[in-house]
Formats: C-alpha cells, sequence, structure tokens
C-alpha cells in the first residue's frame, strides 16, 4: 500500500516537473514571435511601422531599426556610433574647426540726403521792391559774394540816410551813434566794401545790390523781378552740396557693431561700378517700432558732384571679429534650450557638444564657445544623426531646427 502512494506520488511530481518545462518553452517561442522588425523614418524617428514602407511627412523609405554595437552602453550620454552605410544614408560630412580672421559686413538699404548744416535760407532783411535778379533760375551755383538780386527800399535809404548823420554829427565823435548806425547796415545786410563806398561818395544808393552771404546751390527760388517782398520772405533755399549725409537702417540687433567715427561704403544704381567711402557720425537715439531698426547718418565727400540728394543706395559696414571660429550654419541644431554640434570622437562615433553662438557671417556662425580648433564637425547630416539618436535612446530633448 504504501509503494502504491509514493509512486503516485512520483508521478504527479513528474507532471508538475514537465508542465513547468512546456510553460516555459512556450513563453519563449510567444516572446521570439512578439519580436518583430520596426521600420522607422530617419528624418521623423517618431514615425514606425512593422513593415517596409515610406514616410507619409517627407515619402524617405522607412529603414529597418538595427541594434549596433555600443548603443546600450552610449543610451544614457550624448554619443552615438553610426555605422557606414548609416553615415552614407544619412549624407553625414565632416570637416575640421580651424581658426581664422573674422570680418562681418552689414548692409542697408539707404538714401542720401542734405547735410542739415549746409543748408540754408536766404530771406529779405527788409522791405523791398526786387528791381533786377542776377541769380534767376533753380540748380545755378552761387559764390559768397555773389550778387543776388538789386532792391530799392526805403528802410535801406532810411539807415544809409542815419549812418551818413552820424559820420558828419559832432555827437558822432564819441563813436557810439556811429557805430550804432553802421551795424544796422550789417544787419540789412550791407557789406563793408558797400559801407566804405558810402562813406566816400556821401551819397545814399537808392537801389542796392544784395550779395550771397555764404556758397551754395540755388535749391529752390522764391522771387521774382518786380514783386515786393516784406522783411522774412523767403528767398533762396540754398544748400552747400559738397557733403551729403547718408541715411542708412539698419537691425536693432547689429548696433553694437557699428560705431560711429568707422567707416561705411556706398553703392548706387546710377553708378554700379564705383564704390564710394564715408564715416559714420551719428547713430540716432531711437528705434523705429515698426521696421525694428535705427537710423544710421554717415558723411560722404561729393567728389565730381556725383552724388545727388534722395538718391538710393546700398550701405556696408565692415565689422572686425578678430581671430575665432566659424562653421557651417548647417552644422548647429538650435533647440529651446540648447545648441548643438555633434562632434565626430572616434571611428563611427559621434557625441553632441553644446556650443554658444554669435554672429551669423556668410553662411557660417560664429562659435564664442564649445569647440576647438582641431575638432572634427559634422556639416550635413547633423539632423538625421541627432534623429537617430533620440530613437535609440527613446530621449527627445527638443524640437530640433536649422537656421
Amino acid at each position: 500500500m504504501k509503494s502504491f502512494v509514493l509512486v503516485i506520488i512520483g508521478f504527479s511530481i513528474g507532471l508538475m516537473l514537465l508542465n513547468g518545462c512546456t510553460g516555459k518553452s512556450d513563453n519563449a517561442v510567444h516572446e521570439h514571435a512578439d519580436e518583430k522588425a520596426i521600420y522607422y523614418c530617419p528624418m521623423h524617428p517618431q514615425i514606425t511601422s512593422d513593415k517596409p514602407g515610406v514616410c507619409p511627412i517627407c515619402h524617405m523609405d522607412l529603414v529597418k531599426k538595427t541594434d549596433d554595437a555600443g548603443v546600450d552602453a552610449m543610451a544614457m550620454s550624448d554619443e552615438l556610433k553610426l555605422s557606414d552605410r548609416k553615415q552614407v544614408l544619412a549624407n553625414v560630412a565632416t570637416t575640421k574647426v580651424v581658426l581664422s580672421e573674422l570680418s562681418k559686413k552689414i548692409t542697408a538699404y539707404s538714401y542720401l540726403d542734405f547735410a542739415e548744416q549746409n543748408r540754408r535760407v536766404i530771406t529779405a532783411r527788409f522791405n523791398g521792391r526786387i528791381e533786377k535778379l542776377y541769380v534767376n533760375k533753380t540748380g545755378d551755383y552761387i559764390g559768397k559774394g555773389q550778387p543776388l538780386f538789386d532792391i530799392y527800399s526805403p528802410d535801406l535809404l532810411q539807415a544809409q540816410n542815419e549812418y551818413l548823420i552820424a559820420l558828419n554829427s559832432k555827437a558822432g565823435f564819441d563813436g557810439s551813434l556811429i557805430k550804432s548806425a553802421r551795424k544796422k547796415l550789417e544787419l540789412y545786410g550791407v557789406t563793408d566794401d558797400q559801407i566804405q563806398s558810402l562813406e566816400k561818395t556821401k551819397e545814399p544808393l537808392y537801389v542796392l545790390t544784395f550779395l550771397s552771404p555764404f556758397s551754395g546751390t540755388v535749391i529752390e527760388k522764391s522771387i521774382q523781378e518786380g514783386i515786393y517782398v516784406n522783411e522774412g520772405t523767403k528767398l533762396y533755399d540754398v544748400a552747400d552740396l559738397s557733403v551729403l549725409w547718408n541715411l542708412a537702417e539698419v537691425y536693432e540687433n547689429d548696433l553694437p557693431y557699428i560705431k560711429a567715427g568707422r567707416s561705411v561704403e556706398l553703392k548706387t544704381q546710377s553708378y554700379p561700378n564705383e564704390t564710394f567711402r564715408g564715416t559714420v557720425t551719428f547713430i540716432y537715439p531711437v528705434v523705429n517700432a515698426q521696421t525694428r531698426t535705427v537710423k544710421i547718418r554717415s558723411e560722404f565727400v561729393n567728389t565730381g558732384n556725383k552724388l545727388k540728394p534722395q538718391m538710393y543706395g546700398e550701405s556696408s559696414f565692415a565689422v572686425d571679429l578678430g581671430k575665432g571660429i566659424a562653421i557651417p550654419s548647417d552644422a548647429v541644431l538650435f533647440t529651446g534650450k540648447r545648441n548643438v554640434v555633434w562632434i565626430k570622437t572616434g571611428h563611427n562615433t559621434f557625441e553632441a557638444k553644446d556650443v554658444t553662438v554669435g554672429m551669423k557671417i556668410d553662411g557660417q556662425y560664429q562659435i564664442l564657445s564649445g569647440l576647438k580648433e582641431g575638432d572634427e564637425i559634422a556639416v550635413t547630416g547633423g539632423f538625421l544623426i541627432d534623429s537617430e539618436s533620440q530613437l535609440r535612446t527613446g530621449l527627445a530633448t527638443d524640437d530640433h531646427q536649422h537656421d
């Protein structure tokens, strides 16, 4: 009886062991069956499929996900190992970082205008009638002391008589009356030569020739022969065009690189093969609220009178940045929190490096920190390298963007 019980117990234990082994074998089969090939888009790693196909976003062929050697060891770091095949598919190209002299040219549209300090208005200093015009056309050039017009003026005639009376009067011997009368003539625009002539002839002039007090080009003429003018009437608008202002509008983020006293170059549509050179004289203190630009004023010597007010042009401001590092703009991945460059650290191995970016210089970015001379960086395919890194590690740091 006891032997029969022992047989039954042994048989039960054997069945249990057999079921346990069979369960393990079945689980292994199921687990193996669950492991299916995964295909993904290198450009958009969030797009995956269990069979070959194309990405619905960029229409690239989906790539089969494989376990490259060394990936697991790098999963929690910024390093990534890519096979030669994947580098070819991602169009990865590298270059060495070098130190060089950096310079940037800031360009802005501009226009020429009169230099305000060289623009003046000739007005009537007394009431009178214009008898004759010597300068009667807009655009005429007048020199200082050149006759402008003859005028008859009772006010001027009275002033001449007062001066002659002061010269002949005994009260004028102390000089105060003579000085007062002479000063009045000077304020009316009578020149020293005309006053000396009056002293010699002792005869007042009924018609006096008014001479230009300065040189320049007539921009506007407001008088005609025979008209009567009152004191303060505008007669001529005159400008010296030997020096002109150039007004350019630059963006506010370029302001730190533009200083008063620095040189500026100007090209115009009228003279496309010539470059005019001037000097920055003033940076306006107000930012345009609509365009976010600031006016930069420069002065240009108008050699040969080629430059004209209101002429359009393009201004260039040269900025010397000294010696530094600049890399292609495609090599930098911009995120919400990081600026990343992929450095080649070994055979088929890349590492993400944070960098500080400065100015953009003709398709390149100035690198202020994060790279050193001799580093080998990925200049193309960086976005795909980063996508591969996110797919393998399962970590999406930020939304990456190329500038």
